[in-house]
């Protein structure tokens, strides 16, 4: 086994035909096709189902394509290591953030990353907490910016600022006040997100300790389609400060939760079992800057 073996079964999957990963590295075809079957040969699986329009990683393909990317993740960053000073910030990096934190963040973060790593590919990719902090235990994302800590000993978790939690619905509720008890939420229809996305249980488990129980209306794990169905009179739901820009949407109403008053910790993740660059290390102080600015 070989790294352009790897390469090239990493190109094809992600291309799902070998035509268009032979185009993307500019490799002949029939290299491609021999690579690939001497690695299945080596690893005695088959990695990819044929079909008329390409190609499909089968199911030992799907579990093996994680440790080829950790692998061809490794040696990029050893190569990267070694060069001159002027090539250290070269390379391949994605940023995961939530998209309450994105909305804020990315127009001021975009440019600086562009500015201060001008030779470096950079990705930003939305998602929600459980799935970003999914992604970098992976190697997906080189960290991510996620709400809630995490507790996995394989991510290192820094604490970066606090937002608070907001009742977001087609009116006000309750007393039509700024704010809004906990307690008056306990007959709302709310639309909140399923798994392990941080802001559900900080609501369920503040509710425990006051012996309340919610109403789950919906589950849905999408914060845009939220926020649409909440417009549409759908429900409530409960949403990070910082997406508060979004009153603009018509029959919006934005009451912040107290008694006991819900806060948000924005956090940043790293894996820690896995190597880290020296332009994602940089990458992570810049982001860090730009945060702390924001809020």
């Amino acid at each position: 086994m070989d790294i352009s073996q790897l390469r090239s079964f990493v190109a094809v999957a992600e291309a799902g035909s070998y035509i268009k990963a032979s185009e993307l590295l500019s490799v002949p075809q029939p290299t491609l096709s021999r690579q690939v079957r001497t690695l299945e040969i080596e690893l005695r699986a088959s990695l990819f189902h044929r079909h008329g329009r390409g190609v499909r990683l089968t199911d030992r393909g799907s579990r093996f394509i994680d440790y080829a990317r950790s692998v061809l993740k490794t040696v990029d960053a050893a190569l990267i290591s070694v060069r001159d000073s002027d090539a250290v910030y070269a390379g391949d990096l994605t940023i995961g953030l939530t998209p309450s934190i994105g909305r804020i963040l990315i127009p001021a973060l975009a440019p600086r990353l562009k500015a201060r790593f001008p030779l470096a590919s950079v990705k930003l990719a939305e998602g929600l907490s459980g799935a970003l902090y999914d992604k970098v235990l992976l190697g997906h994302l080189d960290f991510a910016v996620v709400l809630g800590p995490a507790s996995s000993p394989s991510l290192s978790v820094e604490p970066l600022a606090t937002e608070h939690l907001y009742l977001v619905g087609p009116q006000p509720a309750g007393g039509g006040g700024a704010d809004i008890a906990l307690a008056e939420l306990v007959h709302l229809p709310l639309i909140l997100p399923y798994g392990n996305q941080w802001t559900r249980p900080a609501l369920e488990m503040a509710a425990a300790r006051l012996g309340l129980g919610l109403k789950i209306a919906l589950e849905i794990d999408s914060t845009a389609s939220t926020i649409e169905i909440v417009a549409q009179g759908g429900g409530y739901s409960i949403l990070p400060g910082s997406l508060r820009q979004l009153r603009s949407l018509p029959g919006l109403s934005w009451q912040k939760v107290v008694n006991p008053s819900l806060e948000a910790i924005i956090c940043m993740i790293s894996p820690t079992k896995l190597p880290r660059t020296e332009l994602s290390l940089a990458a992570a102080a810049l982001v860090q800057e730009t945060l702390r600015e924001l809020y």
